[in-house]
């Protein structure tokens, strides 16, 4: 499981319910969670809140437990290379989705 992002675990908060693929996600703040695979990413959205996302062994400190919403999307490879590891929103056909793309590897969240 990776703390999705760089150093400490990357946030997520939203201040209108949501669907994530088919399940609800609740207003609210949110640790971003995902387990990278060559064809699928599992990608979770954990309500609590962690100081840092790793022990000091660097081990992740997501409890499970607190998962919301835990959603596996395709990967899909790019032909233009990502230096850095790029969180965003795309809305460019009036479905909203979260993305998140690093080398020449993309994943799309469907949100609703």
């Amino acid at each position: 499981v990776w703390r999705t992002g760089a150093n400490e675990a990357t946030t997520f908060e939203t201040n209108k319910d949501l669907k994530v693929g088919q399940d609800s996600l609740p207003a609210g703040k949110y640790t971003l969670w995902t387990i990278p695979n060559d064809s699928t990413w599992n990608v979770m959205f954990n309500s609590k809140q962690y100081a840092w996302g790793v022990d000091m062994e660097m081990k992740p400190m997501r409890k499970p437990r607190f998962d919301v919403v835990n959603i596996e999307v395709p990967v899909q490879k790019i032909d233009t290379s990502v230096e850095q590891f790029t969180i965003g929103f795309d809305n460019s056909t009036d479905n909203l989705s979260l993305t998140m793309a690093w080398d020449n590897t993309k994943i799309v969240v469907p949100l609703k």
